[in-house]
């Protein structure tokens, strides 16, 4: 009960931030140059997280554990030379964050990076080419802004190997007819390994379609807030040959790597009863069972290796605000089959999450608290033992 109290603080401590008049946060307008279409643009984003776990402290790692810390914090630059031709550049600081998605950590580490470093041709609307650093194009899930998630933050499980969330290639995409359809297509890294039998490159395609309002832009959205009726369906593949090693250590039986998902998303807006949002996705990523190896490569195995499973989400935004704001309660269910995670094959897991939104000026200002549960199915070291967590974020964008 004394981390549940400990939490209660953290939520009364945001809510007070935003009831002491907290003004709406605003974009900052944009520095314009001399040329015709050119401009610098400077974006400040940030979370605030408060988490509370049931376990991963004390002398047996079995105490509650209080944590607060950064998940995330921005600062963007983003310019046109021309109308045509612009770039992205995304610093971030990520805290010091010992509670993390499925254990809790001794020494937790703070990051300072560049995220994201990319070129943009936006020759046309159907035709754009998007060279360097910058998201996976696989998944919907990961393609959604983290700043504007449906839930807390987005799904944990959902990320693919080698690279996480972000890889270095060329992207071209676009939307077709009428922003009806979307396309991508992406050559990266992959796999960069000493260890890899070969050099070789990983390929990412991707393809939505939208049957009302288009989703057109390069990222989506967890949810529109009302401002659309959207009804989308996507798909994507992944492929990288000779990626991965089943005995690593003699360099012998050679595997590649596929990888496919498909997704809905579904919003809308009914006049004095509110918005309601669906979604949900399925993900397959796969080495060709060098996980039974004897010496498996690592990057096959834990929360970003060979895995099977998926998520459904659901939202519900009230038709009016309540106080300066408005309210939106979530809940969120996944379950997922790991090839072996913490030294346990054929793991399942299954996670429920439920909380609340509440929003001030759209997503620049918000406040989310979430509870949710994980369930390990074979409880068999102490890393697979099921547990629960409470956590509270301020989020803020200028």
């Amino acid at each position: 009960m004394r981390g549940i109290s400990r939490q209660i603080l953290l939520l009364v401590l945001f809510a007070a931030l935003l009831c002491i008049g907290i003004p709406n946060a605003q974009a900052f307008e944009p520095i314009l140059f001399g040329q015709e279409g050119a401009f610098l643009k400077i974006d400040l984003q940030g979370q605030l997280y408060g988490v509370w776990r049931n376990t991963g402290s004390g002398p047996n790692g079995t105490s509650e554990t209080t944590d607060l810390f950064f998940r995330r914090n921005r600062l963007t630059f983003w310019g046109h030379g021309t109308d045509k031709y612009g770039f992205i550049v995304q610093l971030e600081y990520v805290g010091a964050e010992r509670i993390q998605d499925l254990y809790v950590s001794d020494q937790p580490g703070k990051d300072f990076s560049v995220l994201d470093a990319y070129f943009m041709a936006d020759f046309s609307n159907s035709f754009r080419i998007y060279a360097g650093k910058q998201k996976v194009q696989l998944t919907r899930e990961n393609l959604e802004d983290c700043f504007v998630p449906l839930s807390i933050d987005r799904s944990l499980f959902i990320y693919t190997p080698f690279n996480h969330s972000r890889d270095t290639g060329v992207v071209v995409w676009g939307n077709i007819p009428e922003a009806k359809m979307q396309y991508r297509f992406e050559v990266s890294k992959g796999q960069d390994s000493k260890d890899a039998p070969k050099s070789t490159l990983l390929y990412t395609g991707r393809v939505h379609v939208s049957l009302l309002d288009p989703e057109y832009a390069y990222g989506y959205k967890g949810t529109y807030l009302g401002k659309e009726k959207v009804l989308t369906f996507g798909a994507g593949a992944q492929y990288q040959p000779d990626a991965v090693y089943s005995d690593v250590a003699n360099h012998t039986d050679a595997k590649g790597y596929t990888a496919w998902t498909a997704d809905g998303f579904f919003e809308y807006p009914v006049k004095d009863v509110g918005t309601f949002t669906l979604s949900a996705a399925y993900l397959r990523t796969d080495f060709g069972s060098a996980y039974k190896g004897s010496n498996p490569d690592p990057q096959i195995l834990g929360i970003d290796g060979q895995k099977k499973g998926g998520y459904a989400k659901a939202g519900y935004l009230l038709p009016k605000k309540i106080g300066p704001g408005q309210v939106q309660p979530f809940i969120r269910y996944e379950e997922w089959k790991y090839a072996q995670l913490f030294n346990v094959f054929d793991q399942k897991i299954k996670w429920i999450g439920a909380g609340v939104n509440y929003l001030i000026d759209g997503e620049n200002l918000r406040l989310t608290a979430q509870y949710s549960h994980t369930a390990f199915d074979k409880k068999l070291n102490p890393q697979s033992q099921d547990f629960d967590t409470v956590a509270a974020m301020l989020q803020y964008r200028f």
